[in-house]
């Protein structure tokens, strides 16, 4: 496949250098897919799907990386949680939202690795990466399409926005790749979605948890064509949360608040994706996060 988008040249890859055995692993023992057969069986479902959306989750194979299950906290308390038989009715299984899913990689190593799938779900903005992740992981039989809330977008304040099905229902939220796609105004909005979503049950306590691009030192990044997205340090990303949760909907709600962040060293790409994405601008580091709210 060439590239239809060439004027976007840090977007496309043709092939991925190769495939993460996690994804693999998933790929073989889940989707029943040989491990010879996976690199055609990608890239098919990779190109049909790029061509409608020349995303660079899409582009550069963004989606055969699994963020959540090398987050530190999956092991120690996502997975385990998820894990839970349904019928204890003193300590019922938590309802997880995987916040923009992509193709829902994700949420299939969650169910691959004994997760129940009934408390699952995934929300998107784009109505076509649903079908691409069925697509890729053959698993509609498995999975119910009804558990991805989708077209979901997260600055839609209407009543009867998709995402409000979940409103006050979800125990803990992941979302990778999200916040650092908007400005700093926006990143407020976005984080007082998430509070909407929590199960407020007083007594309790909800997870969010991620991921993104960050910098060792909080400023706003300007893309090449003007998109103003914000950058955040441990410092400021704890103050964001902190500023949202003091709000009036939610102060008399929220006991405690806990931020943590880590900013990592990472290589992204080959040094022309990098420079475009934005890895080589002074500071630039991979933020991993997660936020402990208690009701």
């Amino acid at each position: 496949m060439s590239n239809p988008y060439s004027h976007y040249p840090d977007f496309y890859q043709a092939e991925p250098k190769h495939i993460p055995d996690p994804i693999a692993t998933v790929l073989e023992t889940y989707s029943h897919i040989p491990r010879d057969q996976q690199l055609s069986h990608i890239l098919k479902v990779r190109n049909r799907a790029y061509e409608a959306h020349p995303y660079p989750c899409l582009g550069r194979f963004r989606f055969i990386e699994l963020d959540l299950s090398s987050h530190p906290l999956y092991h120690d308390y996502v997975l385990p949680q998820l894990q839970r038989p349904s019928s204890d009715k003193d300590s019922p299984t938590p309802l997880f939202l995987d916040l923009g899913t992509c193709l829902g990689q994700d949420i299939r190593k969650l169910i691959f690795d004994g997760a129940d799938p009934q408390h699952i779900y995934g929300s998107d903005i784009v109505l076509d990466f649903i079908s691409a992740g069925y697509d890729l992981f053959k698993d509609e039989d498995r999975f119910p399409r009804d558990h991805f809330i989708c077209p979901a977008d997260v600055f839609d304040e209407s009543e009867d926005n998709n995402l409000a099905v979940l409103d006050g229902k979800v125990d803990i939220l992941h979302a990778t790749a999200v916040f650092h796609l908007f400005s700093g105004e926006q990143q407020f909005a976005v984080a007082e979605r998430c509070f909407k979503l929590l199960r407020k049950t007083p007594g309790s306590r909800a997870l969010v948890l991620g991921a993104q691009v960050g910098n060792v030192k909080a400023r706003e990044s300007v893309r090449q064509d003007g998109v103003k997205r914000f950058r955040h340090d441990e410092e400021s990303w704890r103050e964001l949360w902190e500023y949202v949760c003091a709000k009036e909907e939610f102060r008399d709600v929220v006991k405690k608040v806990e931020v943590s962040a880590v900013l990592k060293e990472r290589k992204i790409g080959d040094a022309e994706q990098a420079k475009h994405i934005g890895s080589t601008e002074e500071g630039f580091r991979w933020m991993v996060w997660q936020v402990w709210v208690e009701f």
